[in-house]
């Protein structure tokens, strides 16, 4: 997927090269239903191409505080609920106040889904930051088991509990496995539209 230098959407990741392609692969397959909106990828956790992000809300903050500095964007940012022990809102607020992000509003926009939108400014700029924490309990592995293969699986929370996750669905049959991404993609693609959707009203 080529995409535009000219972007006015950013689409960040917290970490994970499993999300990563997921959500590359959603864009992709899908991105002939949103050409009025260009969207670009920064390198996430790869030197020598692009800028590197560190990992976790602390990390994507931190890219966010520098790169709107120089352009005026809004940014979609996809991240494991791992990343956050305390409740969403407490969570992006403590380390948005870390690198001088003043938030003016925090909203969830969905009630079935975990996403929300800040409205924020750094000094003059002002710009919308949406997060989508992915996962029921930790990770978008878990929220593939669960939402998608229909498997009934342990409860796991805190640190490290994305690859315990990682575990069982690489112990999924392969075909099974590849059916359940499949079917992913069509659900992260309804997520993405209703931010598209919703940035669209809110700017008109």
């Amino acid at each position: 997927m080529k995409f535009s230098e000219k972007a006015n959407i950013q689409v960040v990741f917290g970490d994970g090269q499993f999300e990563r392609s997921i959500i590359m692969n959603t864009l992709e397959r899908n991105k002939d239903k949103y050409c009025e909106t260009s969207l670009f990828i920064p390198e996430s956790g790869r030197k020598g191409k692009g800028r590197t992000i560190n990992t976790g809300i602390d990390g994507v903050l931190k890219f966010i505080k520098d790169d709107v500095t120089r352009f005026s964007l809004s940014y979609i940012i996809f991240i494991d609920k791992e990343h956050c022990t305390s409740d969403y809102e407490s969570c992006i607020s403590r380390y948005a106040s870390k690198y001088g992000i003043l938030i003016s509003s925090i909203q969830k926009i969905r009630e079935d889904f975990d996403v929300y939108r800040l409205m924020c400014n750094v000094g003059d700029k002002k710009f919308f930051i949406y997060f989508v924490f992915l996962g029921f309990y930790c990770c978008i592995e878990d929220f593939i088991l669960i939402k998608i293969c229909n498997k009934d699986v342990s409860k796991f929370r805190g640190e490290g509990c994305c690859r315990k996750y990682k575990e069982i669905l690489n112990h999924i049959q392969k075909e099974a496995k590849e059916s359940c991404i499949e079917k992913t993609y069509d659900q992260l693609f309804r997520v993405i539209a209703i931010i598209l959707e919703d940035l669209t009203t809110i700017k008109t």
